[in-house]
């Protein structure tokens, strides 16, 4: 930071300076020059020595400086942000709030999903529970037709061996077939 800070004052220094310092009357103008002398005899290096012969002690300036700049490489600007005001915060905090309740709306949205879940979970068992209570007369009429040696009567004995009893099985039968 001190170091741009030199520079700075540098460069102010050299500006007023050169403001302070009167304009030299024995320099002819470069355009007087040029328009005095034929386009032919207009050589570019004979023009720029007598620039620099006007102006030797800017040339060296010149060079001293450029050889300083090379040496004394300066890091690169880092811009910083600057703090945040009043309005910038309001806005963020608003923001902060309106992304706060649209969270809160989407948790809300999940949790009332789970619940129709839930509900419709417990309106389907309480259906089946129905049905089931529906098919039992007609489970047990159907059991006391079924000759248990018949085909239908032994395939039925191997099918209500994984159900609790018979009429749970006849029941569940009846069901996926109606």
């Amino acid at each position: 930071m001190d170091s741009i800070d030199k520079l700075l004052t540098e460069i102010k220094t050299e500006y007023t300076e050169s403001k302070t310092i009167p304009p030299q009357n024995n320099l002819t103008p470069v355009k007087s020059v040029i328009s005095n002398t034929p386009k032919s005899n207009v050589s570019i290096d004979s023009l720029l020595s007598e620039v620099e012969a006007d102006f030797p002690e800017t040339k060296t300036e010149y060079t001293q400086y450029k050889s300083t700049q090379s040496n004394n490489k300066l890091p690169p600007i880092q811009f910083v942000q600057s703090p945040a005001t009043k309005s910038d915060r309001f806005i963020d905090n608003l923001l902060a709030d309106v992304q706060a309740d649209f969270l809160e709306q989407d948790a809300a949205e999940e949790i009332r999903k789970q619940e129709e879940l839930v509900q419709e979970k417990i309106r389907q068992e309480k259906l089946k529970a129905k049905q089931k209570l529906a098919l039992q007369k007609p489970a047990k009429a159907w059991l006391a037709k079924l000759d248990p040696l018949s085909s239908e009567g032994l395939w039925f004995e191997r099918f209500a061996e994984g159900y609790p009893d018979k009429l749970a099985a006849a029941i569940d039968y009846l069901q996926t077939n109606s």
